[in-house]
């Protein structure tokens, strides 16, 4: 009695979870092929910016040892503030009156360049999106 108690729970869930999914991407204000293009931007975008920062650490590394070593001063490394990391790193909102694949898409088209990017009148946060905020760069083997 009870193994099939549990195997009907188990469906139900399953169940539940499929129409909750079916009705999010029926509701969402992007196509399927747009998510795809969109799944494969954040894709590349995250593989190029993992290869910046990596190229511009190791050169920052290379200048401080150099300068450590040397007793000489630093060349000067365009790094980005702590207020940019932020602003890229906050959590994603849909607007349709500007389609922007990322915080980061979104931050390198911003008007002026002291303007804020994190919420703005029209922002959504929609369900079916959740992939942009759950990026991959985040998890660094070796760390």
């Amino acid at each position: 009695m009870f193994p099939v108690l549990g195997w009907i729970l188990i469906a139900v869930v399953i169940i539940i979870l499929l129409i909750f999914t079916s009705v999010t991407r029926c509701l969402s204000p992007v196509s399927f092929l747009q998510l795809k293009f969109w799944k494969i931007y954040l894709e590349q975008e995250q593989q190029i910016l993992k290869s910046k920062a990596t190229e511009h650490a190791t050169e920052l590394a290379k200048e401080n040892i150099k300068c450590f070593f040397e007793g000489s001063h630093p060349k000067e490394y365009n790094t980005p503030s702590m207020k940019e990391w932020q602003q890229i790193s906050s959590l994603y909102t849909f607007n349709p009156k500007g389609q922007y694949y990322s915080m980061l898409h979104k931050y390198v088209n911003r008007k002026e360049k002291t303007h804020s990017i994190r919420s703005t009148e029209g922002d959504t946060v929609i369900p079916v999106l959740g992939f942009v905020d759950s990026s991959g760069i985040n998890s660094t083997p070796g760390l």
